[in-house]
């Protein structure tokens, strides 16, 4: 069972490779494709629960496995020989018919990111997630919303986490953002956070041994019902070193994320998958973004360059809304330029897809500014919740509103790019009074396509290397400490104007002559730092015009700050 198990399995990704490639380039997927695959998901699980069951030498119970056994096998021959009424032919999807309603002449509103969950392949998600957070069975504790980055996973999300709210299905209602750092302290202190608790513990077990207790606690208050969604998981979360496993009677977790075999190693017992748009519902969306055509008399042109635009987009709803917008009241000709850009570039992949968009809208910003504060927000972490007055103090010590004589202009135009960046999709608003926030495809964007300013977000030592770090000369750099034990000294500091350190309960001393090489700093910034180190080390830094401490813990700097 196991060898043709795994020969299935070698098959099904195949298979999944084939209808991945044929919705990128808008193909016709067979029909009996999704079905196939589901019965092969379902009868992986079913032998995951057997390969459990093996562990006992009881004669009765390995009889019974091996009676499964047969049987997975006798499923397995009738699944391979379904497989060959799965035809891939390259058929493109027709899609000139396809009309939005109505079709450029419309008065409405241009529909906002969230709303594509009003389509028909998104509300019977929406509503099967919502049935299983609402249900009492304890088969359906875990939940989860899986697909791929940039399809409306944290969008849908949010909305379930609103409706349980509005129809007060859960007590309280926790949420925190996971992204590339599990970190299990981190992930802790935000969880206390939110719950308006204190964590004195200073080890991992301690505090999740503190946190159970409070929920425990919650869970016995009139048998109360709660919700901790964690969002955006790229790799396992060991619930049990955090605190969330065993979950108390009344107890849910929802967790979004692009990968669901990490769903399916936590044990999560509900995954329900969230699906690029249908060809329709692609176009209508797209459509509807732009809003009313200018009265010019080339509706049809731009219906067609539309129909063939939206094509390229592969159904993901990111990459549709940001051309959308950029295209938006513009001339007939912007559209078709923009249709030879996405069929000139080597598009393999949605990502090159994405990429390609966000540097057509990076592009269209009319403001250097307002693309100074667009690639300063890419520097911070992902799914972070920056605050738009950090983007005003440090945008104030670069320099990036030159023409500015005081604090206060500088601040209006700080907000005039928020602002513009929001409207055209490059930044959105956060749940987090005074913040915004990046969707992480467009700070991978940033990240990686941008020479005009070397910059690093470093969340650990694993997600960039040593040698990288030691030959390229970056001018702005983020350090989230996540368990480093003391400060990297093999990083080329020789060019760094802004420095952001975060995280760092545990820090061991600044090395005095790191500032020496720092001579170009001119924004320094430390949140969540035990002891931030200031006496002499910022004595070369002559250029240095913005300081922030937040949340730091000062015993003992009072008198260096003083001298």
């Amino acid at each position: 069972m196991n060898k043709k198990m795994d020969q299935l399995q070698v098959t099904r990704k195949e298979v999944q490779d084939q209808k991945d490639k044929a919705l990128v380039h808008t193909e016709v997927v067979p029909a009996h494709a999704e079905p196939w695959l589901e019965d092969v998901e379902n009868l992986i699980n079913k032998r995951r629960n057997i390969i459990e069951a093996t562990g006992c030498f009881n004669v009765k119970k390995r009889y019974t496995v091996g009676k499964q056994a047969y049987g997975i096998l006798q499923e397995i021959k009738v699944i391979e020989e379904d497989k060959s009424k799965i035809v891939f032919t390259h058929e493109k999807i027709c899609l000139a018919e396809v009309r939005s309603t109505p079709i450029g002449s419309s008065t409405s509103a241009p529909v906002p990111m969230g709303t594509q969950n009003n389509f028909e392949s998104r509300v019977s998600v929406f509503n099967d997630a919502l049935q299983a957070l609402q249900s009492n069975n304890e088969s359906q504790k875990m939940i989860a919303l899986c697909g791929m980055a940039g399809v409306g996973k944290t969008t849908m999300m949010e909305q379930l986490k609103k409706a349980v709210e509005d129809s007060g299905t859960f007590d309280w209602v926790v949420k925190v953002v996971i992204g590339e750092n599990n970190d299990p302290k981190s992930l802790q202190q935000a969880i206390a956070e939110y719950i308006d608790e204190c964590l004195d513990e200073t080890t991992v077990d301690a505090r999740a041994d503190r946190l159970r207790k409070i929920f425990e606690a919650k869970s016995q208050q009139g048998k109360k019902k709660n919700l901790v969604i964690m969002d955006d998981i790229w790799k396992k979360v060991d619930l049990t070193k955090v605190g969330l496993s065993p979950l108390p009677d009344g107890f849910k977790l929802l967790f979004t994320s692009r990968f669901e075999d990490v769903c399916h190693n936590m044990r999560v017992q509900v995954v329900f998958r969230v699906r690029v748009l249908s060809d329709t519902e692609a176009t209508t969306l797209f459509f509807e973004t732009v809003g009313p055509f200018p009265s010019d008399g080339d509706d049809d042109k731009r219906q067609r360059t539309g129909e063939a635009i939206v094509k390229k987009c592969g159904g993901l709803p990111i990459a549709i809304v940001t051309i959308a917008i950029t295209l938006r009241g513009k001339i007939v000709k912007a559209w078709e330029k923009a249709l030879r850009r996405l069929e000139r570039d080597d598009l393999e992949d949605l990502k090159s897809v994405t990429n390609s968009i966000f540097k057509m809208s990076y592009e269209n910003l009319e403001k250097e500014e307002d693309k100074a504060i667009f690639l300063l927000s890419g520097l911070f972490p992902d799914d972070f919740s920056i605050r738009t007055e950090d983007l005003l103090r440090y945008g104030w010590g670069l320099s990036i509103f030159k023409d500015d004589e005081t604090f206060a202009t500088t601040r209006s135009d700080m907000e005039i790019c928020v602002e513009n960046l929001i409207h055209a999709n490059l930044l959105t608003k956060s749940d987090e009074n005074g913040c915004v926030k990046m969707h992480d495809l467009v700070r991978a964007f940033v990240l990686s396509n941008f020479s005009k300013v070397k910059q690093a977000s470093i969340a650990n030592r694993d997600n960039i290397s040593a040698k990288c770090l030691a030959e390229n000369s970056y001018e702005r750099i983020l350090l989230k400490w996540a368990g480093m034990s003391g400060f990297p000294s093999d990083i080329n500091y020789t060019n760094l104007s802004l420095l952001i350190l975060m995280d760092g309960y545990e820090l061991s001393k600044f090395p005095e002559d790191m500032a020496k090489i720092m001579k170009k700093l001119e924004v320094v910034s430390y949140e969540n730092m035990g002891i931030p180190v200031l006496p002499k080390t910022f004595e070369h830094s002559t250029k240095l015009r913005t300081l922030c401490l937040r949340s730091c813990s000062l015993t003992g700097c009072h008198q260096r700050l003083g001298s």
